[in-house]
This record gives C-alpha cells, structure tokens and sequence, in this order.
C-alpha cells in the first residue's frame, strides 16, 4: 500500500473512532475554542559562551511576547557544562551544530516531548519571523471571529491552483449542507453564546513553503505529523484544517484533498464534541501569539459535587462541605499536562503552561441533586450505638429507622448519574 492511501486510512480512522470520554452537545470548534489553551511550544538556546547584552534582551522580549499571548517557553543550555542526557541527545540530532543556535519542538505532551520543528541561527530576526508572521496573524483574527481556517500549503507543483479551487468549492457546499448540534440543557454551562448565534463559518487561508515571511509555519505544520517530511510526500500539496485556539489537525495530502475527507474532517469540526479532553482529539497546536482569553468570552462548567451523608444519616452543615480542591474540577485536560520530569534550568515564559493536570466535570441533570437544607440553629442530635447494636437518638432514645431510606436514597442518585454519563459517551 503507497503511503498517501495509508493516509488516507490513518486520517479516516481520526475522525470516525470516538474517544471513551466525557462528551458534549457543543460542536466541537465552539468547545475547543472557549476551552481548550493552546500548549506551549518549547524553545531551546544552545550557547558556549556567556549570553551578552543583546542576547539577554531578545530572552527579555520572548518573555514579553508570552505575557502578550505567545505559547512558548524558552531555556538556555550551555554546551560548556555537563549536559542532561535529554539535552545532550536533542543536540547530537542536529545537522548544524553551529553556535549559538535556537532549536524548537512542539510541546511537551507530543511524542513524549521530544517533537523536532526545526532549528536556525540564535538572532533576532528569526526569533520574531518565529514567534509571528503575516499569515498568522490573519489565522488568528479569522479563528477569533469564530471561523474554521483550512490552511493550504503550497506544494510548487501543477496540482496546487487546481486543488485549492476544489477545496473552495467543497467548503462552500459543506458550509451550507452541515448543520450544527442541538445544545442539550445540561451542557449550556459549557457555552457562552447564545446557541442560536452559532453558525458554520469556512474560509480558506493559502501559504507558500517558499515564503521567508512563513518559514516557521510552513515548518510548524509540516511536523503536525511525523511523516509530513517523507519523500513521497515532500511535493504534496496539504490541506490543515485549523480551529478553536490554532489547533490544526491531521493534514490532508495530495489526493486525499477531496469531497470525502473533506466533508469528514468538516462534520468532525462542527459536530457535538465527543471528547472534551483535548488530549485525547486529534490535532497539534500552533504558535499563535493571540491573547486569547482578552478576545473570547469564556464559560466555566459548573462544578458538581453531591451532598455528603454522615454516620449518624444527617447533612453535612455548611462547615462539614468538601473543600473545593476535593471536589471534580471543571477544566479540561491539556497535552502539554504530561511533562517531563526534568524541569528546565533556566525558563522563561509563562508559569502557566505547566499547570497540574486536572479533570474535566461530568455535568449533571439539573434535578439530580436536592438543594441542601438551611442549617438549624438548635443543636442536632447526636447518634449513638446502643448496647442492642441499633443505632438510636440521643434525644429520644428510639432506633433510627430512616437510616437505611436515606442511604437507600443517595445510593439511587449515584446509580441514575453514572447510568446518564454512561449513555451520553455512548
């Protein structure tokens, strides 16, 4: 089998195997984008001499970039001292070993946090053509305004003019074929807009390989996949479909740009999210210097925890509530979560990007859960366990024969949200 008809297979399987996980009737580009942070690429600074003036300003401007939005990280290594192991091999892969040098990969979460983008000459030209470029700052505003950008790169060949049209007439024609999910009641915590707002909205965004302004991005998207660099792919036209906050899925290669995997990657797009862990969906983030969450109203999902049943079959007062770290917290899992036990020596960059994985809130059905009594001001009897093995009242003395009905009760709860979370990944 050539390799562009195991792509083919590969791309398919994509999108039509679902992740065991917690779904949502928000489509998937509206989910990503209110949720879903972009991970940050990583940035190393090879050097065998001290860093000068100039050199501790462009760290100094990085810095600034990533408080501007720029998801990177960045870390100096001095080639003088003894290396870490990860370090050192990172370094004997390079073909140019000339000093000093910015090596980029993708973010930790990927390939175990050792994905190669490319790496060039530590200077401050290719430091700003790296962090932003033309192209990008027009995918950034069309992503904001709640589009879904398919990239088309460039191949050089004949096929480029003839494929971009198709992938212009195919866009069109699923933009008004496709129809978005219905919001389901209990996932309107996870939407900000109005539902009725939402709409489809394709456009196309077209970038040449041989365009100094797009190198790094050129390069970016050729690494989304390990294989994009092949020989018998290297004069293929691509096609990335880009959403939420820059996150580009598989591309589609030569022939595979067609009406068929076209219109799979666009139900995938706008259909209900049927994983809200972003981990767990396809696609690679891109560096996208966008302050995000400035330009996009946000919603947090709401936070479900069920009342509490002690020993003695009462509520919890207000005091006795979990605290809120015990509870399940509302926020999705990142790729970048999965770090690397080694932390850098020297990093500089947002805090934020290695923030402790955490776990996204199953909603429940609004009448699930009673609200909890006011607490009496009166002192609440206490229980006790009496000489005959019951469980009596301190004030009255007599069994507590409601007992069993309210743990019965709690017990019937448990029951009927796990049944609902089990038939919505269904």
């Amino acid at each position: 089998m050539s390799a562009i008809p195991k792509r083919l297979l590969a791309v398919t399987l994509a999108f039509c195997v679902p992740a065991l996980a917690i779904a949502c009737s928000v489509p998937v580009f509206r989910y990503a984008i209110e949720h879903w942070r972009p991970d940050a690429y990583q940035l190393f600074v090879y050097h065998d001499q001290a860093l000068n003036d100039a050199d501790q300003s462009l760290l100094g401007w990085i810095e600034e970039q990533t408080k501007s939005g720029a998801n990177v990280t960045v870390r100096t290594i001095d080639v003088n001292e003894t290396l870490e192991p990860i370090d050192r091999a990172r370094w004997d892969e390079l073909a140019d070993q000339s000093l000093p040098r910015l090596v980029v990969q993708l973010p930790r979460g990927i390939a175990g946090g050792e994905a190669p983008v490319s790496s060039s000459p530590w200077n401050e030209d290719e430091v700003k053509r790296l962090l932003a470029s033309p192209a990008r700052t027009d995918l950034g505003e069309r992503l904001v305004a709640g589009e879904v950008v398919w990239v088309f790169l460039d191949s050089g060949s004949d096929q480029d003019d003839s494929l971009f049209e198709l992938l212009n007439q195919q866009l069109a024609i699923q933009q008004e074929s496709l129809e978005l999910p219905q919001i389901e009641e209990q996932d309107l915590g996870d939407l900000s807009a109005d539902p009725e707002s939402l709409e489809i909205r394709f456009s196309s965004l077209r970038v040449s390989r041989d365009d100094p302004a797009e190198k790094w991005f050129a390069e970016m998207l050729l690494s989304v996949e390990p294989d994009l660099r092949d020989e018998e792919l290297v004069d293929q036209p691509m096609v990335f479909p880009v959403f939420g906050r820059g996150r580009a899925l598989y591309a589609l290669v030569g022939q595979g740009i067609n009406a068929d995997m076209i219109g799979q990657a666009a139900t995938f797009l706008t259909g209900a999210c049927q994983c809200t862990v972003k981990a767990e969906n396809p696609g690679v983030d891109l560096l996208i210097p966008v302050r995000w969450d400035d330009l996009i109203e946000v919603s947090e999902p709401e936070e479900v925890s069920l009342p509490l049943v002690g020993l003695g079959g009462g509520l919890p007062l207000a005091d006795d509530q979990p605290s809120p770290d015990a509870r399940v917290a509302a926020v999705p899992a990142t790729a970048n979560e999965a770090t690397s036990k080694d932390e850098p020596s020297e990093p500089v960059g947002d805090a934020d990007d290695e923030t402790p994985a955490q776990t996204a809130a199953v909603p429940a059905p609004p009448t699930a859960v009673a609200p909890s009594p006011v607490p009496s001001l009166d002192p609440a009897p206490t229980t006790t366990v009496g000489a005959d093995g019951l469980l009596a009242s301190s004030e009255s003395g007599t069994p507590v024969i409601w007992l069993p009905i309210v743990v019965l009760l709690v017990i019937g709860t448990v029951v009927v949200l796990l049944g609902t979370s089990i038939l919505r990944r269904q």
